[in-house]
């Protein structure tokens, strides 16, 4: 017993996530993903208002190769677990990007249409606004969107347990499309 009592007493605990540090070690974060979470650059995603531990997620994927892309591997490698948490905590409460208006209303109509086939609702939240581990899609960047949607129907991503990769098998890139018009305009 005094064994397992010393053992437990070295097991590193984690502090809880802290967005204020998170704030200040999301420096490099910004050139990319904006000052904000909201990215100005094109096939960049916004990370403001994703759920926290999507975002945790992510970083460790990325960080254990298991996810690609924008350079992103080599970046999450030099971070500890405690600074994604708090990262995650820092664009979490973050307040979400803003619905772009005025898009075609057809393709809105269209991919609103093509979500609720999907189902897309029943994991990502009534509004697409993301939960627990789940990204957040309203308001999300189309370019980012669209590029994200074809490389999980192609695999070239991979994603937690292939329910993605599934769902966007069957799609078109013309549903795709729609689909991102229609998630850029949610708030």
């Amino acid at each position: 017993m005094a064994f397992f009592m010393c053992a437990l007493g070295s097991v590193p605990s984690l502090a809880a996530p802290d967005a204020v540090a998170g704030k200040a070690k999301a420096q490099l974060c910004a050139a990319c993903h904006g000052e904000n979470g909201v990215s100005a650059l094109l096939g960049f995603p916004h990370l403001a208002a994703q759920p926290q531990l999507s975002i945790f997620y992510q970083l460790l994927q990325f960080r254990d190769q298991r996810r690609k892309g924008g350079g992103m591997e080599g970046i999450a490698a030099t971070l500890s677990e405690q600074d994604m948490r708090d990262l995650a905590a820092h664009y979490a409460s973050l307040p979400p990007p803003p619905p772009v208006a005025g898009g075609d209303a057809a393709k809105i109509a269209r991919g609103q249409q093509i979500a609720q086939q999907q189902y897309c609702s029943s994991c990502h939240g009534a509004q697409l606004q993301g939960q627990k581990h789940v990204p957040r899609l309203a308001g999300q960047s189309s370019e980012y969107f669209v590029q994200q949607l074809r490389h999980l129907r192609s695999g070239a991503r991979a994603d937690m347990d292939g329910t993605m990769a599934s769902a966007a098998r069957s799609l078109t890139d013309e549903e795709i499309e729609a689909m991102a018009v229609y998630t850029r305009s949610l708030p």
